[in-house]
């Protein structure tokens, strides 16, 4: 049972592993010069094969969890709810990818500030990054966003994170400075896109690939298996970052009034 156990964790990784290596691939020849006119047309309908492949075995995960773990249905149909219904259905049905913006609201990304996605995926994901999410964190803590609404790292590290166990601990140091300079980088990007509307290319460039290698390559591949299914949450994002500084403002407010 245990070797079985272990062999199936590996073919769960190893999906992550290929899927992501081969984005990794297709984006560096991409970024080629001399193959970068070329189509490449099988990479990409491989990697969207994997990702709906990763989608349907993340729901099996979900199901499993809600039969076996029924204190965490709430939890898990409440995450489920939002990652299924924002990164997939939605983008499926209006044919852009880019409405997976709405619950990816900055500082998390910049996609919603790219000139391609439409104006209303723009306008919800201002609201529910600058409104929603300051509004549901000062009311009832980090927990709301965090923990049952964030389609990205709250639902992975409910499904995917849960079935490996941490082998390491990042250092007190890296888990106060790291997220604290991704925020400040998204922030500078922001106020750069909104005074200079013509850097947005150029810095959407370079933060789809710091998206892609913190996010998705670091966070599956690498992050998950050592460091457990939270590690993207605690060391990298930047709405976790400003959801946590949030509840801290909130916190100290409270102490100087009472």
């Amino acid at each position: 049972m245990q070797k079985a156990k272990q062999i199936l964790l590996f073919l769960l990784w190893l999906l992550f592993f290929v899927t992501f290596t081969s984005e990794f691939i297709k984006i560096v020849f991409e970024l080629s010069p001399a193959t970068g006119h070329k189509s490449l047309g099988m990479a990409n309908a491989f990697f969207w094969s994997s990702l709906f492949m990763i989608e349907l075995v993340m729901g099996a995960v979900v199901l499993y969890y809600i039969i076996t773990y029924p204190s965490r249905r709430i939890r898990l149909i409440s995450l489920s709810a939002c990652h299924f219904t924002v990164i997939l259905l939605l983008p499926v049905i209006l044919d852009d990818w880019s409405w997976t913006c709405l619950l990816y609201p900055w500082p998390h990304s910049l996609q919603a500030f790219d000139p391609d996605t439409p104006q209303a995926a723009l306008l919800i994901s201002v609201i529910i990054g600058f409104a929603v999410v300051p509004f549901i964190t000062w009311r009832w803590g980090a927990k709301a966003f965090c923990g049952y609404l964030c389609p990205h790292g709250a639902f992975f590290s409910e499904t995917y994170g849960r079935v490996f166990t941490p082998r390491y601990r990042p250092s007190a140091l890296i888990k106060k400075h790291l997220p604290r300079v991704y925020f400040i980088v998204m922030t500078v990007a922001l106020v750069a896109i909104l005074l200079m509307p013509d850097s947005v290319v150029p810095i959407r460039s370079v933060q789809k690939l710091v998206y892609f290698f913190t996010a998705e390559f670091f966070f599956f591949v690498v992050a998950v298996p050592l460091l457990g299914g939270r590690s993207y949450c605690t060391l990298i994002c930047p709405l976790g970052y400003a959801v946590r500084l949030l509840v801290r403002t909130k916190r100290t407010l409270g102490k100087q009034l009472n």
